[in-house]
């Protein structure tokens, strides 16, 4: 009898255990069927699946509630739209397949935003920290590292696409959302850095506060932008996120932990050293400042 109750204590501790364990789902968005790095919280979305033969052992980006037709312009952000209404998670982030958070790099905060790495990465275990460790008592998002420019954020995007897209950006956001409007002037004006990619990890709160902000504020400029072929204006709304992701995390003070990034290629490469990294980033921070 003794023996019973023993076993039915531990069942029932292992049954706690499993309803307690977090639920995360890491986004690993691809238009291609290629080889992804083994994770069981690694969550393989096809973006823009609604355009394409599907791919297998995917989730499509066209099922559900979906805006996958629209992928030429939102690039990722309709798998990020995907699992938003279709999926549920306690923690849930977004990776490219050939972009990943790399948590194992020394020296993280003198690390540049990016690294590239030969393609046999995707075949070495991958490693995840303890997340709800770390989204509890560092941080409540995860990041790419800001890159920095001689030139503040507005410029720089004035600098490389168009000028009214990002007038008109501001616009919607002083007429849907005018609290968020002095973050989005900070950044632009008094700041040479962002975080991009529109990658992240955060809780399932903060991912919905920022899509719920984020979607009602694109699609608003999408009624009103005229978009065209222009190259500098085919990913307008991927870029416009780039940006807003680190507006929305200003406007609620969220703790921004940065984690460089690592890119898996098959073509040659050359890394920046560490220290040639930090120069730029202090020669371009020098004259951002005194300009």
């Amino acid at each position: 009898m003794l023996v019973l109750e023993k076993i039915a204590i531990f069942a029932a501790y292992f049954h706690h255990i499993q309803n307690h364990m977090a639920n995360i789902k890491i986004m690993v968005c691809a238009h291609k069927n290629v080889a992804l790095p083994k994770h069981e919280y690694f969550f393989p979305i096809q973006a823009g699946a609604a355009q394409h033969d599907i791919i297998p052992e995917y989730h499509a980006d066209n099922t559900g509630d979906n805006i996958s037709s629209k992928n030429p312009h939102f690039c990722e952000l309709t798998c990020h739209y995907w699992m938003w209404k279709n999926e549920k998670a306690d923690i849930v982030g977004l990776n490219h397949y050939r972009r990943y958070f790399d948590f194992e790099r020394r020296w993280p905060m003198f690390s540049p935003d990016r690294s590239f790495t030969t393609i046999d990465y995707i075949d070495k275990p991958y490693i995840f920290p303890d997340l709800e460790k770390m989204l509890d008592t560092e941080c409540d998002i995860i990041l790419p590292p800001k890159r920095h420019y001689p030139y503040s954020v507005g410029t720089q995007y004035k600098v490389f696409h168009l000028v009214n897209d990002l007038n008109i950006l501001r616009d919607v956001i002083s007429d849907l959302s005018p609290d968020y409007l002095p973050a989005f002037d900070h950044l632009m004006n008094d700041e040479n850095g962002y975080s991009g990619y529109n990658m992240f990890i955060t809780r399932w709160k903060h991912f919905d506060g920022y899509s719920e902000w984020m979607f009602k504020i694109l699609f608003e400029v999408e009624r009103r932008v005229k978009l065209s072929p222009y190259p500098d204006q085919a990913r307008i709304f991927g870029y416009m996120s780039e940006r807003l992701i680190n507006v929305y995390c200003m406007r609620h003070n969220l703790r921004v932990k940065y984690v460089p990034v690592i890119m898996p290629i098959e073509d040659k490469f050359v890394n920046p050293s560490n220290l040639r990294y930090c120069y730029w980033k202090f020669r371009n921070y020098l004259a951002f400042n005194i300009s």
